[in-house]
């Protein structure tokens, strides 16, 4: 009854209605538009079952990421991840499911939460592959689907992904602060199990290299995991090494490293230069305000949307895209005296 009222509504056939909404032949941009407008104007939800079983097609996509259960600041990366996604959904009209996986798990169970994925009730995958990224890959290409890895890139593997230029991005910090007369800059991350965390560190050594300074393993403080806590205690280490600035390569470790500094009664940025990763409007309100080293997330999202959608069309590329970073400039960094050089 509804296309009924649909067609009646746009003067338009049941049959192009029909179309119009599920997709299933071409329609011209124009009655394609008074048919969804038509559609939203009396709340018409289609029968996505019955279009699954005639077209084969769910025009659904997931989007599997890691759970932020121990890094709760990595949500709000994520949360603008989701938005850029969604952006395209909508652009698309296609629906978008979201499930997460346990980063302590084994890596098929990043799939285990969602057997609507074995029932194909979903055209395409977007996936934060975790550590074990190759099993996790083999487990969606038994599934026979179009996937796209985002955030963290798999070397030989012939996949599409869409990351952030981790090395550069890390290189800039670090080079800023330098800029600034900190002399024994230290580094804070993760382990180096993923293309992130090894991206960053890697950017770090390089900075050092270019900036003519010596790699000392004594200012790198590699943690197994990403916790307010881990912070806390790799800051510790570094003021043993006698550290005058820090790069910290994850907000959350952050957050605990400026913690133990300001319990410690360590000036930001008097006696002690910090530059972070991502950046989140509330980091503008801290005192001092952090500077950071700044992802497009929102466009991470969307640009891993556009590909999997290029590869519902036919293409057959393996599409590899790299997206650059910026400094936001605030204040903890310090007051830079000069250009390095890099």
């Amino acid at each position: 009854m509804s296309l009924k009222k649909i067609a009646g509504m746009t003067g338009l056939s049941v049959a192009t209605v029909s179309h119009a909404i599920n997709g299933t032949r071409g329609v011209s941009s124009q009655n394609r538009a008074s048919v969804l407008a038509a559609a939203r104007a009396i709340g018409y939800k289609p029968n996505l079952a019955g279009r699954t079983l005639r077209t084969q097609k769910s025009q659904t996509i997931a989007l599997i990421i890691p759970s932020a259960d121990a890094n709760p600041h990595a949500g709000y990366f994520y949360m603008d991840v989701i938005m850029g996604v969604r952006r395209k959904m909508i652009e698309t009209h296609y629906e978008l499911i979201i499930s997460s996986y346990d980063l302590n798990a084994g890596a098929e169970r990043c799939l285990d939460a969602m057997p609507v994925l074995s029932n194909h009730w979903v055209d395409g995958i977007i996936l934060v592959p975790s550590a074990e990224a190759q099993k996790q890959i083999k487990a969606i290409r038994d599934l026979d689907l179009p996937f796209v890895l985002l955030d963290r890139r798999v070397d030989r593997a012939d996949v599409s992904y869409v990351v952030s230029d981790n090395e550069r991005g890390s290189q800039a910090a670090v080079k800023l602060l330098a800029d600034c007369g900190w002399q024994r800059i230290g580094f804070i991350g993760g382990n180096l199990s993923t293309s992130t965390g090894l991206q960053r560190l890697n950017g770090y050594k390089s900075a050092l290299r270019l900036l003519g300074r010596t790699y000392d393993n004594a200012f790198v403080q590699r943690c197994n995991g990403f916790s307010y806590q881990k912070g806390m205690t790799c800051m510790a280490e570094l003021l043993q090494q006698d550290a005058d600035a820090v790069f910290v390569a994850d907000n959350t470790m952050m957050m605990g490293a400026i913690h133990y500094l300001n319990e410690s009664g360590i000036d930001i940025p008097g006696q002690m230069g910090i530059v972070g990763y991502d950046d989140f409007t509330w980091m503008a309100m801290m005192n001092p305000p952090i500077t950071t080293v700044r992802q497009e997330a929102n466009q991470l999202g969307y640009t891993a949307a556009e590909i999997l959608f290029r590869r519902f069309c036919g293409s057959q590329d393996h599409e590899q895209v790299v997206l650059a970073t910026s400094l936001t400039i605030r204040k903890s960094h310090g007051t830079c005296l000069g250009g390095s050089g890099i």
